[in-house]
């Protein structure tokens, strides 16, 4: 028995780089929303041009305000202000605001010039749908929806109801998304709602525009209207109530009603003139707040202008929660902002009922306009233009996560607003202003569904990782990219991420400075024993029995699939055949974190002059991982794996102390488990490493030694996952609980990794040895161990 002591082992140099084994998931998936085949432009970004010159023209205010009576609320009126320009218009009550086109000779009431034609697809950059036709009307920029347009999201397959005037059904940017069969007018009970106001037809643009590369477009492009033709005009008793029943029925998403209910002197009645759930049933009658009722218990969400009275408190409608608990969550109330999200003066606060209140803009806005009353395009300011976009905003969320209910999508909306005025939820602005771009964002903790119901067990999402060397890491990554599967949020809305997302590789730092410490301090040799005319040897905390102690990283080169674990016991017993010929069985254990790893082994060796030949075959067994691959989270449990492999080895005597040695290793593993990877068969495996030695270097007793291997990457083989890939649709206001979890068998894509590198360098100096080691993994990830020691025995 021989074993070395070490007197002194000074470290004179010691460096690791290297990132972590796994990144936080949080900054690697790549979120990518619900993506739906829809329309989108694709074409340069275009500068945002200035503000509407709204100075010519505005002095011509000649179209009077329209009303319309309502049976049953004797002191009320519903009003739609029209025809006056600029703030003067805006001030008059209600929901209504100014034209500047009444005459339609002005300037400015022409339409932006045309872009590109649009195309059939799934979203694309933010950049391709910043065209002039989106930024053409002045508020769809400020809502920063272009980024949920380039998410695939537009409205598309939802259903928007327009309370209002009417619409111009022929107009080129509204004839498209207009549903002629659901419209209906209670002037005089046909489906005919042509415009003869203009208000109806600039909302219904600002909602639905349609996006065609001229002109304007609306908020939720891809949406579908349904018009209720019910302002500015006598209707029968119950028509609004009516109307918020057809559009129930009809499966609208959200309701719009750029209006407000005013007293004799057209002033707006605000909630703040009400101290009664009773007294407001007796005013507006148990029809109308029955239905509202019945739309919150739908999933429908109904929007209201807050009012252009400049006054505290918004209008009667868009503070109704403050006295229906019932309907808060299905109810919103709009106020107007301007282009640098100010208040306009004009516009109603959010008052009383500034917990269900939002901002939006509402200040010189472009949309359509009937061309029978002298332009296609014209700009007003008023709450009445700022509802709109909540209302849109309301389709274009339900089209890209149908899985939400309207109390959901209202919540969002509230908390993703940006925050505008004192902090928080103020009387002026509510919640803020209306932000797309925010409202899509996950909220809370990310999570991994791992059944087939949302009430079942779910792992977050930076908990859920497959984290694999390299070699392995490469192949999983190209092979998993395709597979597509969801993590979901805190409204357990289901956000679209390539499986790949989940794997990480890494180079272990840790491993590679060890190994050159050890190297440039002298290993200790392993623990041999003569045994009859064999010889057993021993090691502690790494492969050294096995693998030997010539090159810095000895496993690398002589034992590759040593390398799937840390080794923390080796042995290996080897027996002279005669001839030259030897056999050996070589035995390890050990794993890293959850994973734990047996490796058995036998060798056939043969000797040829100075050259020597040798042939293993063995097998690694792994519990909670494969191949050095260890899986967490939702992808893990109870996983377990076998790797077959042979391994061919030749050193060869170059002559005057140069020695090469080469190595070949290949595998083939299968593993099963019971999280969302589920099995894998066929996984073929290789890895190669060459190496060059040279004694008498510089001097008679040193030695140099350099090397290249290849860490063991997956060839070729199958791997079947389950994992979720959508969340049932709500119904009206009631969630799905339903998880689809895909069973998909995918084949294995090889990637070939870069190779490492190992460089060593020993002599004897003093009464004791030099050292030196280089190990470099180089890739995504990569890790270089450097060490530098002198080391004395006796």
């Amino acid at each position: 028995m021989t074993m070395g002591r070490i007197l002194a082992a000074t470290a004179l140099t010691s460096l690791a780089v290297t990132q972590v084994h796994a990144q936080d998931l949080t900054q690697r998936i790549a979120l990518a929303g619900r993506t739906t085949v829809s329309y989108g432009l694709a074409q340069a970004p275009a500068a945002a041009p200035g503000s509407p010159d709204t100075t010519s023209g505005n002095t011509a205010a000649n179209t009077a305000a329209s009303t319309t009576s309502v049976t049953g609320s004797n002191s009320m009126l519903l009003l739609l202000g029209l025809g006056v320009v600029g703030l003067a218009a805006a001030a008059g009550g209600g929901g209504g605001g100014g034209s500047s086109s009444s005459s339609g000779s002005s300037s400015n009431t022409q339409p932006p010039p045309s872009g590109n034609a649009p195309y059939t697809g799934t979203g694309g950059s933010v950049s391709s749908f910043e065209t002039d036709e989106y930024y053409a009307s002045g508020g769809l920029a400020q809502t920063e929806a272009a980024y949920r347009y380039a998410e695939g999201a537009y409205g598309l397959g939802t259903l928007v109801s327009i309370y209002d005037s009417g619409a111009d059904v022929t107009h080129p940017d509204l004839a498209g998304n207009i549903d002629g069969a659901l419209s209906y007018s209670y002037f005089d009970n046909t489906s005919d709602v042509t415009d003869t106001d203009g208000h109806g037809t600039h909302v219904a643009g600002i909602v639905a525009g349609v996006q065609n590369g001229q002109g304007i477009e609306g908020i939720a492009w891809g949406s579908k209207l349904m018009i209720l033709q019910g302002v500015g005009g006598s209707v029968p008793a119950g028509s609004y109530a009516d109307a918020v029943t057809r559009s129930v029925n009809a499966g609208a998403v959200s309701m719009n009603n750029s209006w407000a209910y005013v007293d004799g002197n057209n002033k707006t009645l605000t909630i703040d003139q009400f101290s009664s759930a009773d007294q407001i049933r007796q005013q507006l009658g148990s029809a109308t707040i029955d239905s509202l009722d019945a739309a919150a218990k739908a999933g429908m969400v109904s929007v209201f202008a807050a009012g252009n009275d400049g006054g505290a408190n918004p209008s009667l409608m868009a503070g109704l929660p403050e006295y229906f608990p019932e309907m808060e969550g299905s109810i919103l109330g709009v106020v107007a902002v301007d282009s640098n999200h100010q208040i306009a003066s004009f516009s109603n606060r959010c008052g009383e009922a500034m917990n269900y209140c939002l901002a939006a803009p509402g200040v010189d806005i472009l949309s359509t306009y009937p061309s029978d009353l002298g332009s296609d395009y014209a700009y007003m300011s008023g709450t009445s233009m700022a509802t709109p976009y909540v209302t849109g905003a309301v389709a274009v969320l339900k089209s890209e996560f149908p899985e939400l209910t309207g109390q959901q999508i209202v919540q969002i909306l509230e908390n993703s607003a940006t925050d505008l005025g004192a902090v928080g939820i103020d009387p002026i602005y509510g919640w803020g202003a209306l932000n797309l771009r925010q409202a899509q964002a996950p909220a809370g903790t990310l999570k991994v569904e791992t059944t087939s119901s949302l009430d079942g067990p779910s792992v977050p999402a930076t908990q859920s990782t497959i984290s694999a060397t390299r070699g392995v890491a490469g192949a999983l990554r190209a092979t998993l990219s395709s597979q597509r599967m969801i993590v979901t949020d805190a409204y357990d809305r289901g956000y679209h991420v390539a499986a790949s997302s989940f794997v990480a590789d890494y180079a272990d730092a840790r491993a590679a400075q060890a190994s050159t410490e050890i190297f440039a301090m002298g290993p200790t040799a392993p623990v041999n024993f003569s045994a009859g005319t064999g010889t057993l040897s021993l090691s502690h905390g790494d492969s050294s029995a096995i693998a030997g102690t010539k090159w810095v990283d000895s496993a690398a080169m002589a034992a590759p699939y040593l390398k799937s674990f840390d080794t923390d016991s080796a042995l290996h017993y080897e027996i002279g055949l005669g001839d030259g010929i030897s056999a050996s069985i070589s035995q390890a254990g050990g794993g890293a974190g959850d994973v734990s790893s047996q490796y058995i082994a036998g060798s056939l060796n043969a000797r040829f002059g100075a050259s020597t030949l040798s042939m293993t075959v063995g097998n690694l067994h792994e519990d909670g991982g494969f191949l050095g691959t260890s899986v967490g989270g939702a992808f893990g449990g109870g996983l377990s794996s076998n790797t077959h492999f042979v391994q061919l080895g030749m050193n060869v005597a170059l002559g005057d102390g140069a020695t090469l040695e080469l190595t070949a290793a290949n595998g083939s593993s299968s593993f099963s488990g019971n999280g969302l990877l589920q099995s894998g068969s066929g996984l073929r495996s290789n890895a190669y490493a060459i190496g060059l030695s040279k004694t008498g270097f510089l001097t008679g007793d040193d030695r140099l030694s350099v090397g290249v291997s290849t860490p063991i990457a997956l060839a070729s083989g199958k791997l079947t996952m389950s994992v979720p890939t959508a969340v049932g649709a709500a119904i009206g206001n009631t969630r799905s609980e339903k998880v689809v979890m895909t069973t998909a068998s995918v084949n294995i894509e090889s990637v070939a990794p870069q190779p490492d590198l190992q460089i060593g360098y020993s002599r004897k100096a003093g009464i004791g040895r030099l050292g030196a080691g280089l190990v470099y993994e180089p890739g995504q990830s990569s890790a270089m161990g450097v060490s530098l020691g002198w080391t004395a025995r006796f």
